[in-house]
């Protein structure tokens, strides 16, 4: 499964594989609402502000320890790839397969 940003374009921006099942770990996109508190779902989308990017990346610093490490590198992927994106908000979709 893999994780895009969705460009104003419409293209896919790759972000991030998850190898959570490698790892014995078991993380999703989901987990970004759940465990932090931020972003809204559009269907399958995630939306985030840029104000929620920046405070993703500080709780997933600042909790690094307490949740898997492949959903705290997910979140600082999101956040540097949603770096080089235009926009206020910055969608992101998971892909299967």
């Amino acid at each position: 499964m893999k994780l895009h940003a969705l460009a104003p374009d419409g293209t896919l921006v790759f972000v991030h594989d998850y190898a959570g099942e490698e790892l014995g770990e078991d993380y999703a996109l989901a987990d970004v609402v759940e465990n932090f508190g931020i972003g809204k779902f559009e269907g399958e989308t995630l939306l985030l502000t840029r104000k929620e990017l920046r405070d993703m990346k500080n709780l997933a610093d600042a909790y690094s320890f307490d949740h898997a490490e492949g959903f705290i590198e997910m979140c600082l992927e999101m956040s540097r790839v949603a770096a080089g994106l235009p926009g206020e908000t910055v969608r992101f979709v998971s892909e299967f397969g």
